[in-house]
């Protein structure tokens, strides 16, 4: 496991495939446990010699057996003498080896496909966030009642003008802040000095305030383009378990492992997660090395392990494509001996004097420097290597050089004026309909109430005419009969 130890497998085949898996043989080429097991061995004065576990595990402790399978097993069994390496300390392993002073003090992480770009066309429309929108909108209500209650109240007080409609003037008012903000011309409707106050202060805020930061926040993400949002913690790592569909992996029997199965409130959530997501069997890797590698080839998979080790691994496949989590908890590792084992307190001596001194975390700098160097090739190499590469590794190639190189900027970041320009102009033709339809109704509305009123007053003229004439007939019938009644008073 590197950095702890750098390993080489040699195979032995006899021409038999089953042989040729148990007949191998390993080469131990360096590592900080490879330094430390020699100094160890120095000041000990012993030997040692490495061997490959059948199992290739720590160890699990089986329920119904009470032993340890793994390399636990060999040592609590005396079949091996002592394992260095990445081994977690746990209650359940202290009944049956004994570990020395601390090696590594470790923290749990995970690790997860790095953020990627957010669409560069999006770019100027990515400030108007929904947390923009309500600041606006009151904004934009409440300045046009202040401004109609700058014009109105005095007014009311002491008439200065004549007032037609107190509505329309309230509309007015509010059209005219909203022109203000969108840096628009308009008719003031009063031009006193308390208003013309209220409109430089008003335009001074829309130009001043609203428009900088728009155009701040605009060369930040034109300068540095922004990336999808990141998962820090097991809670945002909860969140996108259950919306985006991550999948969690974890090392088989590793500490991380016996954290989740065991653990309560968030580890059991998780781990209820990801079992009842994916299965047990397929949640498990054999290894952190081809967790890292599922990481990097997926974009919705994590993988939980110790944060030292994550950052070894991500250092060997390019830190561009992961991103490493907060601090979980910490771990501690050692050196598992056979209980009872003589010369612990030697032991125990030795690596205090070097973990108090620094030593051990200095070996560890220096594995990660070597690492670092090995990894540096020139520019032919790299050609080399992408030419023997498949098109898949290529196409990844290509990707996260486009992702860590200094561009230019582009066209393409502009897009976002012209989808702004395009939305604007047709929510402006939808307005524009919505007018028209509007004022044809109107219109219509007031040529039908033109008709009744025509046809009313129509009516009212023939029942006044009909009245008068009745009323004249009436007074004619009345004098000739006043007529006649004298006539005959007259014969008589």
């Amino acid at each position: 496991k590197p950095p702890w130890l750098f390993v080489n497998y040699n195979n032995i085949s006899n021409g038999n495939s089953t042989d040729s898996i148990t007949n191998r043989t390993i080469e131990v080429i360096g590592g900080r446990d490879d330094r430390i097991l020699k100094l160890l061995a120095k000041k000990l004065n012993f030997r040692f010699n490495y061997f490959d576990p059948p199992e290739r595990i720590q160890g699990t402790s089986d329920s119904e057996s009470g032993f340890f399978s793994g390399v636990i097993g060999l040592i609590s069994r005396r079949e091996a003498d002592l394992y260095i390496g990445d081994v977690g300390l746990t209650y359940e392993r202290f009944n049956f080896v004994e570990f020395s002073f601390i090696t590594l003090a470790d923290s749990g992480a995970f690790v997860t496909h790095a953020p990627s770009q957010l669409n560069e066309a999006l770019a100027l429309l990515r400030p108007f966030q929904w947390q923009v929108w309500p600041a606006i909108g009151i904004t934009v209500l409440i300045v046009g009642p202040i401004f109609y209650l700058l014009i109105a109240l005095p007014n009311l007080w002491q008439p200065r003008f004549k007032v037609r409609s107190y509505t329309r003037l309230f509309f007015d008012c509010t059209w005219f802040t909203v022109t203000i903000l969108l840096k628009q011309t308009g008719k003031e409707p009063n031009s006193n000095n308390k208003t013309r106050f209220f409109i430089i202060l008003l335009s001074f805020s829309a130009t001043y305030v609203i428009s900088d930061m728009y155009s701040a926040n605009l060369t930040s993400l034109l300068a540095r383009p922004g990336r999808e949002k990141a998962v820090h913690n097991l809670y945002q790592l909860e969140e996108a378990i259950i919306s985006r569909g991550y999948k969690l992996y974890i090392e088989k029997h590793s500490s991380s492992h016996s954290l989740l199965e065991n653990g309560t409130g968030i580890y059991s959530r998780l781990y209820n997660l990801m079992v009842l997501g994916q299965g047990y069997n397929n949640s498990l890797v054999n290894s952190v090395e081809q967790g890292v590698e599922l990481v990097k080839d997926s974009e919705n998979v994590v993988l939980m392990a110790g944060r030292e080790t994550l950052f070894f691994d991500i250092q060997r496949f390019g830190p561009s494509n992961f991103h490493l989590s907060e601090k979980l908890n910490t771990a501690y590792s050692a050196i598992a001996l056979q209980l009872g084992c003589p010369y612990i307190e030697e032991i125990n001596k030795i690596l205090m004097a070097i973990f108090e001194a620094g030593i051990i975390t200095k070996m560890t700098e220096n594995e990660y420097e070597k690492l670092g160097k090995e990894k540096t090739i020139s520019s032919s190499e790299i050609a080399e290597n992408v030419a023997k590469d498949t098109n898949k590794d290529l196409k990844r190639q290509i990707k996260v050089d486009e992702g860590t190189k200094l561009k230019p900027i582009s066209l393409k970041m502009l897009q976002g004026a012209f989808y702004l320009l395009c939305f604007g102009n047709i929510f402006s033709g939808l307005i524009l309909i919505g007018e028209f339809m509007f004022h044809k109704r109107l219109r219509k509305r007031n040529k039908r109430r033109h008709v009744v009123i025509t046809k009313k007053w129509k009516k009212i003229v023939k029942i006044k005419i009909s009245r008068i004439r009745s009323m004249y007939l009436r007074f004619y019938r009345n004098a000739m009969n006043d007529a006649f009644v004298s006539t005959l008073e007259y014969l008589e």
